[in-house]
Formats: C-alpha cells, sequence, structure tokens
C-alpha cells in the first residue's frame, strides 16, 4: 500500500510515493506544461497508490486536469491538504491561518518529522520564505522574499536592455562585465540576505535553531551561503507524507 504525494507550486509539479509516513525513492518533478508525461510516468507504476495527498498553491486549469486524470484513470479523488490552524504537530502562528500557504505549513511539518525542531525553515523556490518553529512545533511567524526566478523577471521587466543570464555555482563576487555582475547580484546578494535573516532569527530565539534549507532553488543557493544548513530539498513531500504517519 502506497501513497501518491503531489506537490503543485507555482512553476512545477513534484511528486513522489510514500508508504508508512515516510517518502519512498526519489521525487520527480515536471513543468506545468508537462502533464501528459506526468500522466505517462503515473500510468507506468507497477502498484496504483491507495491514496492520493495533494497540496496545491496554484488553483486553477493544473489542478483539475490532475483531478480529473485521477478520477478517469484510477477512479480516486485526491486528498487536497489545507493549513489548519493545529496540525501535524504544529500550532500555525498567523491569527488567520488560512493566508499561510500549504507548503510553508507542510514543509514545517516535514521538518518536525525529520527532528530538526526547532528550526528557521528556508524555502527556495518561485518565492523564498523563512520560517521559524519552537521545538514545541509552534511557529514564531515567517517572512516571504521574491526567489531567483523572480527577480530575473523583475529586472527584465523594469530593465529589458539587460542580458538574461544563466544562474550556476561558481559566480564570482565582484565582476568585470555585466552578465557576471547579474549572476552575482542574484546568487550572492541573495545568500548574503537570507543568511543576514538567519543571523537575526538566531539572535532573537530562546532556543538553537538548526537552518533548514528546502525548494528547488537551495542546493544551488546553498553554495554561496557561509552558513552549515541542512539540505532537504523535498521537505513539502516529506510534510505530506508524515500526515499520515502511524500514530
Amino acid at each position: 500500500m502506497s501513497t501518491l504525494l503531489v506537490d503543485i507550486g507555482n512553476s512545477r509539479i513534484k511528486w513522489a510515493l510514500a508508504r508508512g509516513g515516510r517518502v519512498i525513492g526519489a521525487a520527480r518533478a515536471v513543468a506545468h506544461e508537462q502533464l501528459d508525461l506526468l500522466f505517462t510516468e503515473w500510468a507506468r507504476l507497477p502498484h496504483r497508490p491507495t491514496e492520493v495527498r495533494l497540496v496545491n498553491v496554484q488553483p486553477g486549469a493544473v489542478g483539475a486536469q490532475l483531478s480529473d486524470w485521477l478520477q478517469a484513470n484510477w477512479q480516486r479523488a485526491p486528498d487536497i491538504v489545507a493549513t489548519p490552524a493545529v496540525g501535524g504537530g504544529i500550532t500555525v502562528a498567523y491569527p488567520q491561518f488560512a493566508q499561510l500557504g500549504t507548503d510553508r505549513w507542510l514543509a514545517m511539518v516535514g521538518a518536525r518529522a525529520a527532528g530538526y525542531l526547532p528550526a528557521c525553515i528556508v524555502d527556495c523556490g518561485s518565492a523564498i520564505t523563512v520560517d521559524v518553529v519552537n521545538g514545541d512545533g509552534t511557529h514564531q511567524g515567517g517572512m516571504i522574499l521574491a526567489g531567483l526566478a523572480a527577480q530575473q523577471a523583475g529586472l527584465s521587466a523594469v530593465a529589458p536592455a539587460l542580458p538574461a543570464v544563466e544562474l550556476a555555482p561558481g559566480a564570482p563576487f565582484l565582476t568585470n562585465n555585466t552578465p557576471d555582475a547579474l549572476a552575482s547580484g542574484h546568487l550572492h546578494g541573495t545568500a548574503l540576505g537570507l543568511q543576514a535573516v538567519l543571523r537575526r532569527c538566531f539572535a532573537e530565539s530562546t532556543e538553537s535553531l538548526t537552518p533548514v534549507f528546502t525548494g528547488g532553488d537551495a542546493p544551488l543557493i546553498a553554495r554561496y551561503l557561509e552558513l552549515d544548513v541542512r539540505l532537504r530539498p523535498d521537505l513539502v513531500l516529506e510534510g505530506l507524507a508524515a500526515l499520515g504517519a502511524p500514530g
């Protein structure tokens, strides 16, 4: 018996299988425009999952198409997860708890399941989110910053004459040309900003926080940090899996 875990993000769909409250095997990801590829992979699974658990931060056509495929091919509707005031061992700080992105809550659930609390969780996706959670699962609040792709898109919109650049490991800090200067600004600038945020979180917490990085850009950004962090790229899926853990 297995559970299909699905995380519909702003640009990609990540998925994995879980058993006994834990992710099994490697997570996979496709772009929103690659639903045919996704459905082909699901159709080839050796065993049909007994449950489908889904988080969707961008309600719309993609989620509807996934639900239609699941109903037509597996006669199964997904369990769509939403942020509760208290759930998964986490007490959400937001008075209007539904405003907190479900992916952020699930990342906290995943960090708890992995034994990382108390923690400062940084999710590096289309947006970069930061959340602090005490050892007892009490969320202290967080912040939202522009992710790497959003920074590039925003700068391109207001300064279209600037070139598009590829962000990769090894960008120099001070540079002598515009493409490298842009890459340095995005990568070193983001990493230095996050370091300052983390250090303030550490200073203001009464507990010793573990910095945990997740999301698609986490491995790249982590290369530019001068801090020891825990890399957990699939923490949201781990949180989805933990919701079904025994006990």
